[in-house]
């Protein structure tokens, strides 16, 4: 038996040498190293560390996906420096935070910072000790915060900046804040660079009681809960403030807004709701200059301030009167029916609804007056889902001169292939009854023939039709325009370096057009018409 077991062993181990010598244990290697999450995680550490410089900082798990811009945090537990807490008694407790940056489409159309803390709670050492007195008299024994969110934004199409924010404590309020606006080059003294000025487009803040009046009411004297004193002291305070103490006389648009104000500070002590302050603007906004944005008490009559109980979006949500049409569009006139059109695309008083703008606004095709319209608005709806249908849309739009066709092209180019926008191109040109190209040459100037060329490139004025606009400037060059070579060249960079299949399909196009182009030129007898002496 022993004999068998040392037999047994030795060839084990024997075994194992040799194939010891053909295989090894998996190793990590760079790839896995050097993976973006990975990375990411270390840099978000290293943050933390920086952090932990200024303040006590603790927390339970950190997750970071950079492919999808998200960095997690959860289980935090802060204890920040703070001049009047001596004792260091100042927590702060969030259950989960994220910090999350161009979550749909990464630096495409704009660049993206989104910030979102749930279930926060803040000690009342964290707070002055006048503001804890008052807390805990009323009460609270911290402060719970149920949300604190903050996104921001810039647009790269148009170089506007949005902030929205929301913070929520739990029984105590709600408070919403939005403003947008773009920042405009100035020129200061000596026509030198200055201060920026701002295009404002959105500003709206609002607070919702969530039982915050009832707690703090409890702690003020008898007279200082009722509605009218507030409305009192409140407009000599406020009228104090933008008066610079009565420094400067206020205008009849400050005085207007005050009183409104006051009015609904007075309504929401009597039945605790909702204040909102918002700016009245058009839709291409207002420019603020620098010396308005540093003296804030100037804003109210440049920005239109307004006070009421509720945002201004609240009353223009659409009724179901209005929304009926839905089921039967034909009883509204093409204007009504466009206009439902635009709400459901811009979710203005309705909720969004792309996928309802095709049966309310298809049969409009066929009207002369409103097929341009309703067809950008089509194209505006199905351009994610179906981009060739839309881009029949956006080429019938073209033709009509509707703003930022052109705009709907390029996007929609950009996600088919060159072969379906050529023959999307010549199925419009069909389908529309387009005269032959020759029959739309009238005068003897060769720059009207480069001007037709151009509309067809663009589909500025004109439906784009890349073949229409080769034609044209091949009649443009011949007939001596000096300009029009430098137009032929751009149609034909057009399909360059686009692989053999899209110079192919190219090619085809282009065969056809030279030879309509010299045909008509002959026929027609052009030579006689744009030759000089």
């Amino acid at each position: 038996m022993n004999r068998y077991v040392a037999f047994t062993t030795a060839t084990a181990v024997a075994l194992s040498t040799t194939l010891a010598a053909h295989a090894q244990d998996p190793r990590a290697d760079f790839s896995e190293f050097f993976a973006p999450d990975r990375i990411a995680t270390a840099i978000a550490n290293s943050a933390i560390s920086a952090i932990r410089t200024r303040m006590e900082l603790q927390y339970d798990h950190l997750s970071a996906d950079p492919m999808r811009g998200i960095v997690s945090i959860s289980g935090i537990v802060a204890r920040p420096l703070l001049p009047y807490d001596q004792a260091r008694q100042c927590e702060i407790t969030i259950e989960r935070a994220t910090l999350s940056s161009d979550l749909a489409q990464p630096f495409q159309l704009a660049a993206e910072l989104d910030m979102n803390m749930i279930g926060a709670r803040a000690s009342l050492a964290c707070v002055e000790r006048d503001v804890a007195l008052a807390l805990r008299t009323a009460g609270y024994r911290d402060l719970p915060l149920d949300q604190f969110k903050i996104r921001a934004s810039y647009q790269y199409t148009t170089g506007e900046t949005a902030i929205d924010s929301t913070i929520a404590i739990n029984g105590f309020a709600t408070m919403n804040y939005s403003a947008s606006g773009t920042i405009l080059p100035r020129l200061g003294e000596f026509g030198y660079p200055g201060d920026p000025a701002i295009r404002v487009s959105r500003v709206v803040a609002t607070v919702k009681d969530n039982g915050g009046w009832e707690a703090i009411s409890q702690v003020l004297p008898e007279n200082l809960r009722d509605p009218v004193t507030i409305r009192e002291l409140g407009t000599e305070a406020v009228s104090q403030f933008l008066s610079e103490g009565g420094l400067r006389p206020l205008g009849a648009v400050e005085r207007n807004f005050i009183g409104e104000l006051m009015s609904e500070v007075e309504a929401f002590v009597a039945d605790p709701g909702e204040i909102t302050v918002e700016a009245d603007l058009p839709p291409s906004g207002v420019v603020i200059e620098p010396d308005m944005y540093e003296a804030p008490q100037t804003l109210i009559a440049a920005l239109g301030l307004q006070a009421r109980s509720t945002p201004l979006a609240r009353t223009q949500i659409l009724s179901v009167a209005d929304l009926a049409a839905i089921e039967s569009p034909d009883d509204l006139t093409p204007d009504s029916r466009i206009a439902l059109a635009t709400a459901l695309l811009n979710g203005s008083g309705v909720p969004r609804g792309e996928a309802l703008v095709p049966d309310l606004l298809l049969s409009l095709l066929d009207d002369t007056d409103a097929s341009a319209s309703a067809a950008a608005l089509l194209a505006q709806a199905t351009l994610e889902s179906d981009p060739q249908t839309a881009y029949g849309y956006a080429l019938i739009a073209s033709a009509g001169g509707i703003d930022r066709a052109v705009s709907l092209l390029d996007r929609l180019e950009a996600r088919m292939t060159t072969q379906d926008v050529l023959a999307a191109q010549a199925t419009h040109l069909e389908q529309s009854n387009s005269p032959a190209p020759i029959t739309l040459v009238s005068g003897n100037d060769p720059r009207k023939l480069r001007a037709r060329a151009l509309r067809h490139f663009t589909g500025s004025g004109s439906s784009r039709s890349y073949a229409r606009a080769y034609y044209y400037a091949l009649l443009a060059e011949a007939a001596g325009d000096i300009a029009a070579t430098s137009v032929r060249k751009e149609i034909e960079a057009r399909f360059g370096a686009r692989g053999p299949d899209v110079a192919a399909a190219w090619n085809a196009v282009a065969a056809d057009a030279q030879r309509q182009a010299i045909a008509d030129w002959i026929e027609a007898d052009l030579p006689s018409r744009y030759v000089t002496n």
